[in-house]
Formats: C-alpha cells, structure tokens, sequence
C-alpha cells in the first residue's frame, strides 16, 4: 500500500498561518482585558444612603397637686349639721394622653358613716378654685355624693375610681371640689368619734 503523506507547507502558508494565531491571541488578550478593566471598572462605582441617629423613648404619666403635701380637711368639734368645702387643683405634666381617676382607701373610725360628702370635678381649664386660694368662682360637675364611708368603700383603686379628667398632654389640670356635712341624724353614741380618709388620683395612659 502506498503511503500518501500531505504536501508541507509553503512559506506563505505557514506565514498566514502564524499571522491568524497572532492576531487571535492579540484579540484574546484583548478581550481578557476589557472584561477585567470592565469588572474593575464597575467595583470603582458604587451608592449608598443612610438613616442615622434613630432612637426609641417611652412616654411620661405625671400627676401633681397643690396641696404642698396638707390634708384638705382637718376640722375638728363638729357638730351635726356643721359643713366645710376645699378645693384642690390636680395638674398633668405627662408627655402622653392619660385618664385620671379619684379613689379613696378604706374610712379610719367610726363618723365615716355620717359624713355627708360632694365630691366636683371642674368641666374644663380655667375654672377658679386652688388650694390655697379657695373654691372661689368653681364650676363643676358633681362625680359623686354620698357618705364618706360611701366613697372609701366603692371607689377603692383606679378601676373604680370616678373622674373625667383625660388629659392629653402636658399643661393640662381640673380643680376638684369637696364638700361634706356632719349628717344632722348623726347619733349622740358619736360623741369625739372621728374619721380619717386618704383620697388619691391616679393616671393612666
């Protein structure tokens, strides 16, 4: 069998031919280069935006009055039908809305029963009536009236506490009028008897 073995090249082939790989390496390179200067390129570019400084704080429920830490009440030789009225200003410092209640706790002796008591909340800011100063010019609403004994036993905390005042913020207050009566019925076995009483308000957002 005979051996048939292709022609080599001539010198202007194999020239081409180194020139085709030349040029296709030169291309390669190129283009490796591009998509490296591309991906650099695109690294260099960049954004961001930021939201700083944030911060949480809880609200405030603050209750005050202007009673410079007296009792309203310190009457002493009563006789049946002897009356007295005080008034007292309860002023709201909270950051946040809030609802106040007035609640007393359990009467100490044995008059609370024969105490006649009215209790007034002012309808709104500006009605007249202090501590110090008197009920002079008070207009309210009564939120309740009863004995004092009465009082301290149902409206003994906050969820039985009576009261409208739902301030919504800071610089809000109501003057709160009291008034009682030794009750004329009250009986002669109640001769320097006494009652002692704690009212308080409490807020509540």
């Amino acid at each position: 069998m005979t051996s048939v073995h292709p022609a080599p090249a001539s010198g202007s082939e194999l020239g081409r031919r180194r020139r085709r790989l030349l040029i296709a390496a030169v291309l390669t390179a190129l283009l490796l280069t591009a998509v490296l200067v591309n991906e650099r390129t695109r690294a260099a570019f960049t954004a961001s935006t930021a939201n700083p400084a944030d911060q949480w704080a809880a609200g405030t429920v603050v209750l005050g009055d202007d009673d410079a830490g007296s009792a309203l009440f310190s009457a002493t030789g009563l006789l049946p039908g002897d009356t007295g009225s005080k008034c007292i200003r309860v002023s709201y410092t909270g950051s946040i809305a809030a609802t106040v209640k007035l609640y007393g706790g359990s009467s100490t002796g044995t008059l609370g029963p024969y105490i006649d008591l009215v209790v007034q909340e002012a309808t709104a800011l500006g009605n007249n009536g202090t501590y110090a100063g008197g009920c002079t010019g008070f207009a309210g609403t009564q939120i309740y009236s009863g004995t004092l004994a009465g009082f301290t036993t149902a409206a003994t905390n906050y969820a039985t506490g009576v009261g409208a005042f739902a301030p919504a913020g800071a610089g809000e207050y109501r003057v709160y009028r009291f008034d009682y009566t030794l009750n004329a019925a009250a009986p002669s076995g109640q001769q320097g008897a006494s009652a002692g009483a704690t009212f308080t308000w409490e807020s509540r957002s």
